[in-house]
């Protein structure tokens, strides 16, 4: 067999795995996690569920591989505006006003991110299939953690904290609040009672105030 038809099929087998995986994203946007099945993403795929199954053994493995690829894609659009500024203020300021339009842009993932905690605790998914998901999320570490010590450098930022507990503090807290605004905001009348937007944007402004030097 040579060289050219190896690549070929190497090509070809890939872009059926994207196609598999494009379609489980849309499926658990349309759906949800758990409801979707295999059978499902075969039909959307427009791929019979044998060839999903040669390429992703369980649902398990599709969700999380389907995880790994939407925070590589949600990562790669938005991380580029991360240019530096001119203080570390100013640049974990940047980096909110990017939370704020994933926020408003990417319900859909974060409804999928939402499903996700919920599907990898009830199916009790060890820490070491999760490796690859946690790699990607982490991508976004380096610019905040630098930021951070940049301010803290050019006294535009003060905490008493380590950097990296900082890191992990504001992340968890936004992530925690944008999902629950974009997924679960309007479950009970008090819910409605502030606009999603505004909320987010009162507690990016309380964040900012609490660590500005």
């Amino acid at each position: 067999m040579t060289e050219k038809v190896i690549s070929t099929r190497t090509r070809q087998a890939q872009q059926r795995r994207e196609r598999i995986l494009g379609a489980s994203m849309e499926l658990f946007w349309e759906k949800c996690v758990e409801d979707a099945s295999m059978e499902e993403v075969a039909k959307r795929a427009g791929a019979g569920p044998a060839t999903v199954y040669r390429y992703f053994s369980t649902k398990v493995e599709l969700v999380i591989e389907t995880a790994e690829l939407y925070w590589e894609r949600v990562a790669r659009k938005y991380l580029q505006e991360l240019e530096e500024a001119n203080t570390g203020y100013a640049q974990i300021e940047k980096t909110l006003d990017i939370f704020y339009k994933i926020f408003q842009d990417e319900k859909p993932f974060l409804k999928f991110l939402q499903e996700f905690d919920v599907f990898v605790k009830k199916y009790q998914i060890s820490e070491e299939r999760l490796t690859d998901y946690e790699s990607g999320i982490l991508k976004l570490k380096p610019y905040v953690t630098d930021s951070l010590e940049r301010g803290l450098a050019d006294n535009s930022l003060f905490f008493t904290c380590s950097v990296d507990e900082m890191y992990f503090s504001l992340m968890h807290t936004l992530l925690a609040l944008m999902e629950k605004l974009a997924v679960g905001g309007d479950i009970l009348s008090s819910d409605q009672e502030v606009e999603g937007q505004k909320q987010f944007q009162i507690v990016t402004e309380l964040l900012l105030r609490g660590i500005k030097g």
